[in-house]
């Protein structure tokens, strides 16, 4: 398959077949034996046992036992276990913290477990936040702004007015590394990064009417204002920030 990096591995089945029948999604989504991977904004419930961290799934019935409705997107089965998602940002911190976690559990930055799950896990972890992003930004019709209906357990959106059908879309970035020699490019933004004191390789997103061979000397040109001789594809994974495909390249100036 492959190299495997972190957010990629996902060993879902996301029962394509089943999520077509809505009376199977309506009885997953109210099973209280289905598992719920919990997100509260942009971090992610985890439990941690010392320096070791892995997804904590909760039941359905434990969190509706605690007064909790959550809103709910199927993510698909492992082993014939049903497996959803929600993120409960509507609700006070305070509450879901108090309601749901033991002494073990917190919540973590989404970015920051991808580093320390297991690899399938991180690809978890990608799925359910792209997934959840996506619902949250299209409640709207973006043709005539009419209220638009989750479907097929929260992979597409219907419009209730113009009746337009929504799917998510996936946007194409590349991050390249640069060679000459012993020597490799490497930059920081004012954000972020910055902040961290962090540098990375250059990155950016594939235009519209461009290869990805393309994008990748454009960026580097636009970036950092060198010419490359050589782009070799390397490998790529989910970015779930919100909605990426990170496309990784090797380049020679």
């Amino acid at each position: 398959m492959g190299k495997l990096l972190k957010f990629s591995g996902n060993n879902i089945d996301r029962l394509e077949v089943e999520r077509r029948d809505d009376n199977w999604i309506e009885d997953k989504l109210n099973d209280p034996n289905s598992k719920v991977l919990v997100f509260y904004r942009s971090k992610v419930l985890i439990k941690k046992i010392f320096t070791n961290i892995s997804l904590k799934f909760l039941s359905l019935g434990d969190i509706r036992s605690k007064g909790i409705e959550p809103e709910l997107i199927i993510l698909g089965s492992i082993s014939e276990e049903i497996y959803l998602a929600t993120d409960l940002a509507k609700l006070d911190e305070d509450l879901v913290n108090k309601s749901l976690l033991s002494d073990s559990d917190e919540f973590i930055d989404c970015r920051t477990a991808g580093d320390q799950l297991a690899q399938n896990q991180g690809g978890i972890v990608s799925q359910s936040k792209s997934q959840l992003e996506w619902n949250r930004k299209n409640l709207f019709c973006g043709i005539c702004g009419g209220k638009t209906l989750g479907l097929r357990g929260g992979q597409s959106r219907k419009c209730s007015k113009c009746e337009t059908e929504l799917f998510p879309r996936t946007d194409p970035v590349i991050i390249t590394l640069v060679s000459n020699g012993e020597h490799c490019l490497l930059g920081q933004s004012k954000g972020r990064l910055s902040n961290l004191n962090i540098y990375s390789c250059l990155a950016g997103f594939v235009d519209q009417g461009e290869s990805i061979e393309e994008a990748v000397a454009r960026e580097l040109r636009e970036e950092a204002g060198i010419e490359i001789t050589k782009a070799e594809y390397h490998s790529s994974q989910p970015w779930a920030f919100p909605n990426s495909l990170m496309i990784g390249y090797i380049a020679e100036s």
